[in-house]
């Protein structure tokens, strides 16, 4: 008797297990509630069941049942999110481009002149599996006039040399990207986005450009560097654009040849987010030596509070990374900080 108690004791747990997986699904997916509360009521619910299929179990083995359980699933839950993270914490940069996505150079016809334009016309999906697709384009005369003006940056008295030149880039730079930010409006207008899926398509539409060095010296073979960036360079040697000032690539230059790292891409979506009036921040790490934006809006994950408003962060070097959602080698909010803010 005793075996055969212990071996229904396993069967109950087992298919209550089972039971608990399916109904945290549903209930998550029907209710879109926090995890523990999905748990609890997927709980109830693979108890309820596995009592009307196998009988009532005694007070002990139902608490016993229940905290194995608790285990068993955040112990899956935890060590999924761990390997998701791992597996998304570094950036796919060997990507190439499609060739409808490159940047080609064009003509276009604007007001009653001719002019020459570079175009890359994008297709992407943002975070949530919804597609995307828009023209990014630069005149050629606003690249050869800005791509030299923050040789014109004089530093802040003030001592915030980062937050400074992001601000010279963003004020130069905006009037010169009405035709992206056309585009980024027309999708707005026609998609009909909240202003929580706006700010999700321009991230994610940035997110999707494949990642690329930005060096203020000249791109060298991948021997010279540290192992983690030599290992990007050895398979994808054009992953580089050296002799770039203070390492960062204005809005402009970056839209004409789609080369850009972490601040070149947080300067280009702060500059457009500003522009449809977000309170959109940049923040800098001198000790994971990376930039992320920021964003005032309601959401949950990692944030960082800046005068006493709650900065949403956002990863924006690779694809994949909702707000609030940080690679884990970087998620320390400590060593973070703000260099600038919109608002």
């Amino acid at each position: 008797m005793a075996k055969q108690s212990e071996n229904n004791g396993c069967v109950w747990l087992l298919l209550s297990g089972v039971l608990l997986l399916g109904a945290f699904g549903f209930v998550k997916l029907l209710f879109g509630a926090t995890t523990y509360v999905t748990f609890t009521v997927a709980l109830l619910i693979s108890f309820v069941i596995t009592t009307r299929l196998l009988g009532k179990p005694s007070v002990a083995a139902a608490v016993r049942n229940g905290i194995l359980l608790f285990i068993f699933f955040f112990g899956l839950h935890f060590f999924g999110n761990f390997f998701l993270k791992l597996l998304k914490t570094i950036p796919q940069q060997h990507e190439t481009f499609t060739v409808s996505e490159a940047v080609q150079k064009s003509k276009m016809v604007e007001g009653t002149d001719t002019i020459s334009v570079y175009t890359s016309n994008r297709l992407w999906k943002d975070n949530y599996g919804n597609e995307f697709s828009g023209d990014l384009t630069i005149r050629e005369r606003d690249f050869l006039r800005l791509i030299d003006h923050t040789k014109n940056y004089v530093p802040p008295s003030g001592g915030n040399f980062w937050g400074g030149l992001y601000d010279h880039i963003d004020r130069n730079d905006t009037p010169s990207l009405d035709l992206v930010l056309a585009t980024f409006e027309g999708i707005h207008r026609t998609r009909q986005l909240n202003t929580m899926e706006f700010a999700e398509m321009v991230v994610s539409c940035i997110q999707d450009i494949p990642y690329s060095f930005v060096f203020q010296d000249i791109c060298r073979p991948a021997e010279y560097y540290e192992e983690a960036i030599a290992q990007i360079l050895r398979s994808c040697p054009e992953c580089c654009i050296g002799n770039v000032r203070y390492g960062v690539q204005t809005p402009v230059a970056f839209l004409q040849n789609l080369k850009g790292d972490c601040d070149t891409r947080t300067v280009l979506i702060y500059s457009v987010l500003k522009h449809f009036d977000y309170d959109i921040a940049i923040l800098n790490s001198d000790f994971y030596k990376h930039s992320i934006l920021g964003i005032n809006i309601p959401a949950s994950g990692a944030f960082k509070i800046h005068n006493g408003k709650k900065y949403m962060l956002w990863e924006t070097t690779a694809k994949y990374y909702e707000i609030g959602s940080l690679p884990y080698n970087f998620n320390d909010v400590s060593h973070w900080y703000v260099v600038l803010t919109s608002k």
